[in-house]
């Protein structure tokens, strides 16, 4: 009995000790690097040792996906604000206290659109969390994002054409509405929100079935995949949509404050080779994009948004010989200032509830230049 008792925690302290080597056998300069180091400091020795030992523990990542799928069994599967489902990462969205932000972009927004002939159109864009909340676990405090979007739209009821793209997405059968690892609506959640759009802009939407589909990058993982402590999440594909039935050429102008990129295609694969997939879609993110499209409509639209526009905006490129999208929060008073909504035949204020809830982006639309300044 006393040397199965000796041999119990002998056991154990040869696990650590083959735990530990194997940990200096996977970087063995990083173990020197911590003695020497910390050699002569006890107390700075014994945190960089723990922290080496964290970062190399051998089978680290395959113990932290067991976990995950433990938690998963439970029924638990939040982690630093993120939710795991089949459809991939959902953040859930968080909303600041200070309601004068959402309060100062509907008042600058209406002011606008009571102050230009433009014909005004508003679209709020639900995050993943409200499309999904059934999905979710019940003990989420999730936002009323129904309930805000619709209080919202009564106030520009006469001013502008409101655009439902919560029921849009709500009720579409597709199952990759939004990027898996990042926040933004995926192509085929952008076509839904095209096709809510369409009869409120005023044209017929083209049928889906009438694109051709390319697929750029199988394994693409974005800035949610970065925050998430776990493995687990497939990776997003990053796909894209062309009018097979169209033989209009559209040049895009990605401009940014120093530079701009002019391509002839909306899907300029060359500007994803610095390895950031998603910049094949209109050149990526930009403070401002400017398309024209040869054998569309002899129409404008100003776009006033941000980034999920990129999902939809190169569906509408068949409907309008000119489209310019806005990010404000990417642009100065001065920039904004150069545009008038005079000058297109309509303009759309399109926004995720995410920036129009937590930023004051959408309130800047006060430095555009109305009526004949």
């Amino acid at each position: 009995m006393t040397s199965k008792k000796r041999l119990l925690p002998l056991g154990f302290i040869a696990l650590v000790l083959a735990i530990a080597l194997a940990a200096v056998a996977s970087d063995p300069a990083g173990a020197w690097q911590v003695v020497r180091q910390g050699w002569d400091h006890p107390t700075v020795l014994a945190t960089a040792l723990e922290d080496f030992l964290r970062e190399n523990l051998p089978f680290r990542q395959q113990l932290r996906e067991g976990v995950l799928g433990l938690r998963m069994l439970g029924g638990s599967v939040e982690e630093n604000g993120l939710c795991l489902l089949e459809n991939g990462l959902i953040p859930i969205l968080e909303v600041t206290d200070d309601a004068t932000i959402h309060r100062g972009n509907t008042r600058q927004i209406l002011r606008v659109v009571q102050q230009s002939d433009t014909p005004a159109y508003l679209m709020l864009l639900p995050t993943a969390c409200a499309i999904y909340a059934d999905d979710l676990p019940g003990y989420l405090p999730l936002y009323n994002q129904r309930n805000f979007i619709e209080s919202t739209y009564q106030q520009f009821y006469g001013s502008a054409v409101t655009v439902d793209a919560y029921n849009a997405l709500l009720y579409s059968e597709s199952d990759y509405l939004y990027y898996r690892t990042e926040d933004s609506l995926a192509p085929l959640g952008g076509y839904e929100v095209y096709q809510a759009l369409a009869p409120r802009l005023g044209f017929t939407e083209t049928p889906l079935e009438q694109y051709e589909v390319s697929y750029l990058d199988h394994s693409y993982y974005g800035g949610l995949y970065d925050q998430w402590s776990y493995g687990g999440v497939r990776p997003d594909v990053i796909t894209v949509y062309r009018d097979a039935s169209s033989q209009a050429v559209s040049r895009v102008v990605n401009w940014e404050r120093f530079s701009q990129q002019t391509y002839y295609t909306l899907y300029p694969e060359e500007a994803a080779a610095s390895g950031e997939a998603m910049d094949a879609i209109l050149g990526g993110e930009a403070p401002r994009i400017e398309i024209e499209t040869l054998g569309a409509r002899d129409s404008s639209l100003l776009v006033l948004g941000d980034r999920t526009a990129l999902s939809f905006l190169p569906f509408l490129t068949g409907h309008y010989g000119k489209i310019t999208f806005l990010d404000f929060s990417l642009l100065t008073a001065s920039e904004i200032a150069q545009f008038n909504p005079g000058d297109y035949s309509q303009v759309l204020f399109a926004y995720s509830l995410d920036t129009y809830l937590n930023t004051d982006a959408p309130a800047k639309a006060s430095n555009l230049t109305l009526g004949t300044e």
